[in-house]
């Protein structure tokens, strides 16, 4: 019986290491899908109600889900220190504070965007956000296709694994 119980557990713990990095695939993809969302929006209230930056991030923390939301939330957060520190500052620390699940092309393209955010007139921020926003989609493009390729794989892959740690151990 104890034998039973720590197969089944052995096997189960190798299966929840598998499940656990096919929902790291899902984090990635729904990420960047929320960045892009918001990075349109971004775009869409600069070009036609030429909306503030700190309206903006508080019109982004207040409609996006976490962990983009939170994110322009901080940005938000940080605006009270814009006279000691350049928005660029702020915006690169709220993105190394924050919990998004990027990697380095992607952090790349937002720490780029951080740059530029206030420091030009709205067209030329217009067009910083639309190249962003065209980068993170090719991201999100590759990002799908990997979690399509490797998705399912990791859970049966953590699976056979627990299965064949318990033959060896039997």
């Amino acid at each position: 019986m104890l034998r039973l119980l720590g197969a089944v557990l052995l096997t189960g713990g190798a299966g929840a290491l598998g499940f656990g990095a096919a929902a790291r695939l899902n984090r990635h993809v729904r990420t960047l899908r929320l960045l892009t969302e918001a990075l349109e929006r971004m775009e869409r209230e600069l070009s036609f109600r030429l909306t503030s930056i700190p309206e903006l991030f508080t019109l982004l923390a207040s409609h996006l889900a976490p962990p983009v939301g939170p994110f322009f939330a901080r940005c938000r957060d940080s605006l009270c220190h814009l006279g000691d520190e350049r928005l660029e500052d702020l915006w690169r620390s709220a993105l190394a504070d924050s919990d998004l699940d990027l990697e380095g092309e992607e952090r790349q393209v937002l720490e780029t965007l951080g740059g530029i955010l206030g420091r030009y007139d709205g067209e030329g921020q217009t067009q910083a956000l639309a190249l962003a926003r065209a980068q993170l989609e090719q991201c999100l493009e590759a990002a799908v296709a990997e979690r399509a390729r490797m998705g399912k794989m990791y859970g049966a892959l953590g699976l056979a694994a627990g299965a064949f740690l318990v033959i060896v151990l039997l």
